[in-house]
């Protein structure tokens, strides 16, 4: 049971994770787009289009992380009610998927702080998780 509870919450958190991580995006996608201008391509400020445009990618990253998030919030309380297997997969796909945009982006622009560091744990924790819960057939 301690490796149910341990897959429970670490994906709830993961995915919890995911939904504030889209938030931030889709709200307020200038602090992706200040971060990737300044590291990566180094867009000038006068360059609206561009700045627009990455905005709008970031946006949509933020979209899609959000959904994805309460996804697999949804698929993870089917999974504790009920123990289907391919609730199992379906989590453990969608989630450690969907973080990794996220960790892409913190390693294309070098900016790995706190912030980025509990993502990666997460994600380790995830995998770690994930390998331990799918070496048993039975979870009751």
């Amino acid at each position: 049971m301690n490796k149910l509870r341990f897959f429970l919450i670490t994906f709830g958190t993961a995915n919890a994770g995911l939904i504030l991580y889209g938030l931030i995006a889709l709200l307020s996608p200038n602090i992706l787009v200040e971060t990737f201008s300044s590291s990566v391509y180094q867009i000038p400020a006068t360059a609206t289009a561009a700045l627009s445009y990455l905005s709008a990618l970031f946006r949509l990253l933020g979209f899609l992380n959000l959904i994805l998030g309460i996804t697999g919030l949804i698929l993870l309380w089917r999974f504790w009610s009920d123990r289907e297997p391919w609730v199992k997969v379906s989590i453990i796909s969608i989630s450690m998927l969907s973080y990794l945009g996220p960790i892409i982006f913190d390693n294309t622009v070098g900016s790995i702080g706190v912030f980025e560091f509990i993502k990666h744990l997460l994600f380790s924790g995830m995998l770690l998780s994930a390998l331990t819960i799918t070496r048993f057939r039975q979870l009751r």
